[in-house]
């Protein structure tokens, strides 16, 4: 990992209203700050650099703002824990929404920094100040953020940024927004401010769940013969693991976990009967068996649990009972709370503080699963590259899978190759469903992963990657390890099937489904495209023969402490949606 040096002796007289954010900063713990440099903060910026020497935190220089907010994602993601970024002024954030937008869905706590033009107007410069100032710069975003100030004097921004640092760690997480006055930044004090003490200011414990609702679920679950566990965002203690895992053999329950999220459940447990699922609705027809047999569904938030409960709009028999804090963040602007389901008991509480009131309240013993497991590892296949071939060759790769993080996968991705033993060892995906997100967010969680000696790989499509790619530069000139794999088949081949979806139903060719959606003739050369962001570039592979010691030469570059991409051409259509990549469409 390497941050710039500045020059000089460290100006350490808090002596400017930008020195107060920045002083703030380093007393909440930030490590690092991503950005994208810009005028509104310039105040701020001299203040990290010339008042902190650049350190606690450091300065990550990204190319697009999308990307320092991506960072910050996959930093949250990795840790729980928020990273700071900044944001220029109102064009800044609205580059940056999109990145926001992924973490609000995703529940990611991220403090980001933004800055106005001089509020005043007789401070503002010509034209640039003016176009760059807005009336109520939040406004943009508060939708999709937790909480957002904008204060106008020393005392409210040490404030505002304490209350935004709380907000931001406590349950359910998610992003807040401080906006600054330029012309704040720029004043010089005429004293220092008052320091809050911190430790005063702490985020509060996770609400428990009522003891009648303990107590009731508990009673359920001792007479229940069919039980599922739908488990879904959780913590990132060893506690909270070990706590899922006794629970899940105290029951003999069947254990569904979701490609969405972080790894919350070991997948090569008996009790974990499948890889983990994208889409209930889309699941193979023996996992909507197992939930129409079951009798008990204790769901721990869980992303869009009514179409977990309707099957082919058949509604379960099973008693439901949901755990989770998410309903603090429902508002009406934007419908990713997804549709309201029927339950039988419904917990506003932390849903590993409810695991753990239920371990005790059940007691110890271990009930056998009653499902069988059913794991689906492809075979080796020397003839053809498809991603099957492109997981089994990664794998192979990698003596040790589990000093291995995955910060996301393509779709179909064959998990069971990689089968989680922590939570650490897959990030689950972008939240929102904003292509072009994951090569930031992957940068994010290396950045975390490389402090914990973790080696980092991303496998992304080729649609993800071009509209975010050129994120890799900030890997590349920081220093951060890691192997991104394309996973190419120069389409966004997810919408040639809805397509031919639309085709069949009017009766209309299905040949032209490619029409609009081919990314070739010419293709990207996406191995070169890296190159030119200083990162080591593999391919395009497309002989089955040299996938292998492409994923070697890959893996001894990350282990090096490198930053690789791996171009792997697969053809649209091969093994039909196991080569789908980046796409738009719901």
């Amino acid at each position: 990992m390497r941050t710039d040096q500045p020059e000089g002796k460290v100006d350490d007289k808090v002596g400017f209203g930008s020195d107060i954010a920045a002083q703030m900063l380093r007393r909440f713990g930030f490590r690092y700050v991503s950005l994208n440099p810009g005028a509104s903060y310039r105040g701020l910026h001299d203040s990290i650099v010339n008042h902190l020497g650049n350190a606690n935190p450091s300065m990550l220089l990204c190319l697009h703002e999308d990307h320092a907010v991506g960072v910050a994602h996959g930093y949250a993601k990795a840790t729980g824990e928020p990273m700071a970024c900044v944001l220029h002024s109102n064009v800044g954030l609205l580059h940056g929404m999109m990145g926001l937008y992924n973490a609000w869905c995703d529940r990611a706590p991220i403090f980001v920094l933004g800055a106005t033009g001089p509020v005043d107007a007789a401070q503002r410069r010509p034209w640039i100040d003016w176009i760059h100032t807005s009336a109520d710069q939040g406004g943009l975003i508060r939708d999709f953020i937790k909480w957002d100030n904008q204060p106008s004097s020393p005392d409210a921004l040490v404030e505002a940024m304490a209350r935004a640092n709380m907000i931001a760690r406590s349950e359910p997480k998610a992003p807040v927004y401080i906006c600054l006055d330029a012309g704040l930044q720029e004043s010089e004090l005429e004293k220092e401010p008052s320091w809050p003490n911190l430790d005063k200011m702490k985020p509060p414990a996770p609400p428990r769940a009522a003891k009648a609702d303990i107590e009731a679920t508990t009673e359920l679950l001792k007479t229940a013969k069919k039980p599922v566990l739908l488990i879904g965002k959780t913590d990132w203690t060893e506690e909270g693991w070990n706590n899922r895992i006794a629970l899940a053999e105290r029951l003999g329950a069947v254990v569904f976990t979701d490609l969405k999220n972080r790894s919350a459940f070991p997948t090569d447990h008996p009790c974990h009967v499948t890889a983990p699922l994208e889409q209930v609705g889309r699941s193979a027809e023996y996992v909507r068996t197992m939930l129409r047999e079951a009798d008990v569904i204790l769901a721990f938030d869980w992303v869009d649990l009514d179409s977990a409960l309707r099957i082919g709009g058949e509604k379960l028999k099973a008693k439901a009972i949901h755990v989770s804090l998410d309903q603090h963040l429902h508002n009406g602007a934007h419908a990713n709370y997804l549709a309201l389901p029927e339950l039988d008991i419904f917990m506003a509480a932390a849903p590993d503080a409810v695991i753990a009131d239920l371990v005790t309240e059940l007691g110890p013993g271990k009930t056998p699963v009653w499902h069988e497991q059913i794991r689906k590892i492809p075979t080796r296949d020397a003839t053809r590259i498809n991603v099957d071939q492109l997981a089994l060759a990664l794998r192979e790769a990698f003596p040790n899978p589990d000093e291995v993080t995955l910060t996301g996968v393509c779709r179909k991705f064959p998990m069971d190759v990689w089968p989680a033993h922590s939570h650490l060892a897959y990030m689950g995906k972008d939240g929102g469903g904003g292509i072009g997100g994951m090569p930031s967010i992957s940068i994010g969680v290396a950045l975390a992963m490389h402090d914990q000696g973790r080696k980092t790989v991303g496998v992304l499509g080729d649609g993800d990657f071009l509209m975010g790619g050129h994120a890799i530069w900030t890997a590349a000139r920081h220093k951060v390890p890691l192997l991104l794999v394309i996973n190419n088949n120069r389409s966004y081949f997810n919408d040639e099937l809805h397509q031919e979806t639309v085709a069949q139903r009017r009766n209309r060719p299905v040949s032209n489904r490619w029409i609009g959606q081919r990314i070739s003739d010419p293709d990207v050369d996406l191995a070169k495209f890296a190159e030119a962001q200083g990162v080591v570039g593999i391919g395009p592979i497309t002989d089955p023969a040299e996938l292998g010691p492409a994923m070697k030469r890959g893996a001894e570059i990350l282990a090096a402490g490198g930053v690789c991409l791996i171009d792997v051409h697969v053809n649209p259509g091969e093994e039909r949606g196991a080569a789908t990549t980046g796409h738009r469409a719901t």
